[in-house]
């Protein structure tokens, strides 16, 4: 038997990493919250659930080029 002793430690990382381009992508929607097609509180909503697809699209579509 394997005890916490033998866990793999990028296991506690992994979800760290994870969830740091959702973290500053919701920075700067607050810090510039001038977004395309969408509002920010809909953009900050599809980065904190829609993952990998919603920073995509955030970052393609929502975020402001005149920043």
């Amino acid at each position: 038997m394997t005890g916490p002793a033998d866990a793999n430690p990028w296991a506690a990382i992994a979800p760290l990493i994870a969830i740091l381009p959702a973290i500053l992508c919701m920075i700067d929607i607050v810090r510039h919250p001038n977004t395309r097609s969408l509002t920010p509180q809909a953009w900050l909503a599809m980065c904190a659930f829609g993952n990998v697809f919603g920073l995509i699209a955030y970052l393609k579509y929502g975020r402001d080029a005149n920043r």
